[in-house]
């Protein structure tokens, strides 16, 4: 199901806030985002398990969880893919992101290119480097197109 999300970094309660103004069709500019486009929970998941594969960074929760009842839409990142993603924007490997991008998109989850995904990988890895490094939790808002 085609889908557009917004990954973004923020507080609990500041997470709270723009999804409700997402959800109500605004575009709030308070928070460190990147929009995506059909790519979604299971998508950023499978992203998890190929760019751990590629930086060697072991094994660890991946699945996004519900944030809140009230807000079926909302998803935060779990620690260990957070720090995943920070790794690999770090990794002294030059091709890690590259590799990680081809894997991404040849896998069953996916409907772009590596050279489409290339920029939204470092887009995404950017966003968690910031958000680690500002103490702030990455979360996952979505909506159905259609």
């Amino acid at each position: 199901m085609a889908e557009i999300s917004e990954l973004f970094a923020a507080d609990h309660a500041t997470a709270l806030t723009r999804t409700a103004a997402l959800d109500d069709g605004e575009t709030p500019d308070t928070a460190t985002h990147v929009e995506l486009t059909s790519i979604g929970a299971v998508e950023l998941e499978t992203l998890g398990e190929i760019a751990a594969e590629v930086v060697r960074f072991g094994s660890g929760d991946l699945e996004l969880e519900e944030v809140d009842l009230d807000h079926e839409n909302l998803y935060e990142l779990p620690p260990f893919l957070v720090d995943l993603l920070v790794e690999l924007g770090r990794t002294e490997d030059e091709d890690a992101l590259g590799e990680v991008a081809e894997r991404w998109a040849a896998s069953e989850e996916m409907e772009a290119t590596a050279a489409e995904l290339a920029p939204v990988l470092a887009d995404i890895v950017d966003l968690a480097t910031t958000a680690s490094r500002e103490d702030l939790h990455v979360y996952l808002w979505t909506e159905p197109l259609g």
